[in-house]
């Protein structure tokens, strides 16, 4: 589950913000959970260009199955550039590109810088209307640090999914994912089935009334 607000500032800011609780089905408990902020500026011709950080809360082991298990937060400066590619009127293909700084808490309570991340994802967008979008993605992860041996490569993600906005402010959009992680062994890997529902809510200050 995921609520992401947009609050648009002017034809140049924006602020992005995410927060979504991931959990196991069976048995159901808590995964992760992720609390992510970006304040967006646009550069033109597509570009833009975003500084953020993410709140990150990890229940380990990553097994469902164990009853008794350990929060662990890590803390993520991150910043990204992204192109918007106009292929028609109603064909878009999204690039993003992201460097996440990674601290990870300590048994001290202390926070460790581990390692970087670098996450390139690519989206085709198709809008057979003004209200219906549909998607499909993938996105790979790759680890960079002195400390990483085995898993330079961390994860890719690929799936899709349909959003409608009823309103030009609000909607909801339904995902599939396929999560597919390499472990720090390197010869283990975590294959997830994902389905995520968010709720899109944007307010525009830029407009009378916040419309």
């Amino acid at each position: 589950m995921r609520y992401h607000l947009t609050l648009k500032f002017n034809d140049n800011y924006q602020l992005r913000q995410e927060i979504e609780e991931r959990t196991y089905w069976f048995p159901w408990r808590q995964h992760q959970f992720v609390a992510r902020t970006n304040l967006e500026r646009k550069l033109g011709k597509g570009w833009n260009t975003a500084l953020g950080f993410t709140y990150f809360v990890h229940s380990l082991p990553h097994d469902p199955n164990v009853e008794e298990y350990t929060n662990q937060t890590e803390l993520r400066p991150q910043f990204e550039f992204a192109y918007l590619q106009k292929l028609n009127d109603k064909l878009n293909l999204h690039h993003r590109y992201r460097d996440e700084f990674r601290f990870f808490e300590q048994p001290d309570g202390s926070f460790k810088y581990t390692n970087n991340r670098f996450r390139y994802k690519l989206e085709l967008q198709y809008s057979p209307s003004a209200k219906i979008a549909l998607k499909a993605f993938d996105e790979i992860h790759l680890n960079i640090g002195n400390e990483i041996v085995n898993n330079v490569f961390d994860q890719n993600r690929y799936g899709g999914g349909i959003r409608y906005m009823p309103l030009k402010n609000f909607g909801v959009e339904l995902d599939y994912m396929n999560w597919f992680q390499q472990r720090q062994s390197g010869v283990d890997f975590y294959n997830r089935h994902i389905v995520r529902f968010t709720i899109n809510h944007i307010i525009d200050f830029s407009k009378p009334n916040n419309q």
